[in-house]
Order: C-alpha cells, then sequence, then structure tokens
C-alpha cells in the first residue's frame, strides 16, 4: 500500500499498549533522525490475522468467503471459495505466512440478494484473467437465484470484448453504471500489480434511529 511508495502515518502522538512493544521491539537507535518511522513500518507491515478475528467476522457474513490475490510475478490466484470457515481459515493463514502476494483480498459475504448457493461466493470471475469483489447493493440487477453482483458481471461487464482495468474509457462506464448504488467493487487482473477499485459507499442514509445503512 501507501507504507512501500514512502507515505509516513502522522504521528505526533502514538498510543500502543505494552503488548505492541512486546511484540515489535523498540525504536532502532542506529536510525538517527528515523527511528520513528523504521517503528512504525514494523507494525504497519504485519499482516497477521488472529483465528478469533476471522471467527467474528465470519459469524456476522456467514454466507461464504473467497480470497483472490495478485503475485509477486503478477500471477492471478483464486485459491478458495467456500462456506467451510475451517477451509478458509487454513487458506488464508498460510497466504499471510507466506506473503508471496503484491494484492490480497479476502471477501465475506451477507447475502442481500440471491440463494445462498456456493455460485455467489466472491469473487466473481469475470473472464480468465480477472474477478471481481463486490460489497454493498446493485439496483436494477435483480435475480432469485444469482446475486446482483453476478447479474451485474453479466449485463454489464460482459459488454467489453476486451475487459481491462486500466481502460480509463471502460472505468468511466462502470462508474456511471454504479452512480447510484451504494457500492464497493474491486478488481483484480492477471499482470496487473494493483487493483482497480471504484467505490460509491458515501451514497445512503441511516433508518431505523441510525441502526441500519440503506441506499434503496
Amino acid at each position: 500500500g501507501l507504507i512501500r511508495k514512502g507515505w509516513m502515518p502522522a504521528h505526533p502522538t502514538l498510543f500502543l499498549k505494552k503488548e505492541v512493544y512486546e511484540k515489535y521491539g523498540h525504536f532502532n537507535l542506529n536510525y538517527r533522525i528515523s527511528a520513528d518511522y523504521d517503528f512504525i513500518i514494523r507494525i504497519f507491515k504485519d499482516s497477521s490475522i488472529s483465528d478469533n478475528e476471522i471467527d467474528k467476522l465470519w459469524s456476522k457474513n456467514s454466507d461464504g468467503g473467497g480470497i483472490g490475490y495478485i503475485d509477486k510475478e503478477l500471477n492471478l490466484h483464486i485459491p478458495i471459495r467456500t462456506d467451510d470457515l475451517a477451509l478458509f481459515k487454513k487458506e488464508l493463514q498460510e497466504l499471510l505466512r507466506n506473503k508471496n502476494y503484491e494484492t490480497l483480498v479476502i471477501h465475506l459475504r451477507n447475502r442481500s440478494k440471491g440463494s445462498v448457493d456456493f455460485v455467489n461466493i466472491n469473487p466473481i470471475y469475470i473472464d480468465k484473467e480477472t474477478i471481481m469483489f463486490h460489497n454493498g447493493t446493485f439496483h436494477r440487477y435483480e435475480n432469485n437465484y444469482y446475486s446482483d453482483s453476478i447479474q451485474f458481471v453479466f449485463d454489464e461487464i460482459h459488454k467489453f470484448k476486451n475487459f481491462d482495468i486500466e481502460n480509463e474509457s471502460q472505468i468511466e462506464q462502470i462508474k456511471n453504471k454504479v452512480l447510484n448504488n451504494r457500492s464497493r467493487l474491486v478488481f483484480l487482473q492477471q499482470g496487473k500489480k494493483d487493483p482497480l477499485i471504484i467505490d460509491n459507499f458515501d451514497i445512503g442514509y441511516w433508518l431505523d434511529e441510525g441502526k441500519q445503512w440503506t441506499s434503496n
């Protein structure tokens, strides 16, 4: 992410628990003017996630999980799409240990449209070189079996003869289609280090005294 590009988080005051220092060590005083930056990088680069954290996420999004990533050689991988929590955790923890990825995306599904069938678990295949992850809801893409995410791919993305996540014209067309939908789209493509992210999550409003967010 931004850390690799030289970004320094704002840190005039940084409150940390004792356990953080025990895990990552203290300032390295060999760095005369950047010991704080070195320390922050050590923390931010840690990509670990505990089984308990995964369990909590899964408990709220229990309709299946999937993983997609771009490896160091820029190859696209979809190692797992499953409704089995144990298998999902095993695959994710192995990936995080090996760290052989440039971009890693995980998705847990909480069904809003379509069936709970395995076919609707993200990532969604666009073609043999491209996948899509979707959070949120789409209007006008209704189907009792397929999710609105898959229906969106069928109806809109498959219109492109050769879909390229760096094609500005295609990106603009997708943005126009999701303009009034509360959605976040993440595309991974073979040979591309960085994902395409289209984010419309600022659209919507609160219902039920601030307990439910909707774009309907």
